[in-house]
């Protein structure tokens, strides 16, 4: 299983800076997608 920590700072370092970054709602989507699959794999909630 995957840390919280190390998740969270994974969203936080990568998915988070992308999601300002990227111009499509299909990115945004897609980050967060990934985001809610490094939560669900550090145990934490997802997010809507």
């Amino acid at each position: 299983m995957l840390s919280v920590e190390d998740a969270n700072k994974m969203i936080e370092t990568f998915l988070s800076p992308m999601w300002f970054f990227v111009t499509s709602q299909e990115d945004k989507d897609e980050i967060h997608r990934l985001a809610n699959e490094l939560r669900k794999a550090s145990g934490q909630l997802q997010e809507k």
